[in-house]
């Protein structure tokens, strides 16, 4: 598409220059220059829909891969609109990101033992970063966590999305499971909290 535009323009200028130094034809310049603009026009707009569309897919995709207990993804496009929408579905916390599932833990009480927590979690992401070119291209990464918790307050299993690296995934599985949540009645609950994890400057 910008190829399309560049080479529009180029042939505008290349007419210009030819009828300057011809010294008329300023008739038929215009012509082809009016033809070449309505071509830039058309294109753009076609590009403007394309991105339309392009989001509409991405909105679509979103919708369907909310309900999956487990996410692969890499598109940070994708994975903030499923965690947009997963949020409305549950009736997101207005402290934080933190979302929970049914069952009596408290909320406040959930998102303590989460944030204490962050800390150790970007230590596992400052030893990955370390081995990761992956991890050492990007400026932060952002990441979903969910962690199902079970009423006796220890971490059932955990995800961890996008899928990025695997020393770190590891990492962030081992110290999740020494996390301990206050025992609550009910089914086992389902908290979900975005992280951003950054290198040390």
């Amino acid at each position: 598409m910008e190829t399309r535009k560049r080479n529009l323009i180029a042939a505008c200028l290349a007419m210009v220059a030819l009828a300057g130094c011809r010294g008329g034809g300023n008739a038929e310049l215009t012509s082809r220059l009016k033809e070449a603009n309505d071509k830039v026009v058309a294109c753009r707009n076609e590009v403007n829909e394309l991105k339309s569309q392009n989001a509409d897919l991405k909105r679509k995709l979103a919708e369907a891969m909310a309900d999956r207990a487990r996410v692969q993804l890499t598109d940070p496009d994708i994975l903030n609109l499923i965690a947009e929408i997963r949020s409305k579905r549950r009736g997101a916390q207005e402290d934080g990101d933190l979302v929970l599932g049914k069952g009596d833990l408290n909320p406040a009480e959930a998102s303590r033992v989460v944030r204490r927590g962050a800390q150790a979690l970007q230590k596992c992401y400052e030893r990955a970063l370390k081995k990761s070119t992956a991890l050492q291209m990007q400026s932060g990464l952002g990441v979903l966590l969910e962690l199902t918790v079970k009423p006796t307050g220890a971490v059932q299993s955990m995800n961890l999305s996008p899928h990025v690296d695997n020393d770190l995934t590891e990492c962030v599985r081992t110290t999740v499971a020494r996390w301990k949540f206050p025992p609550f009645a009910g089914e086992p609950v389902v908290v979900t909290q975005k992280l951003t994890l950054t290198p040390k400057t």
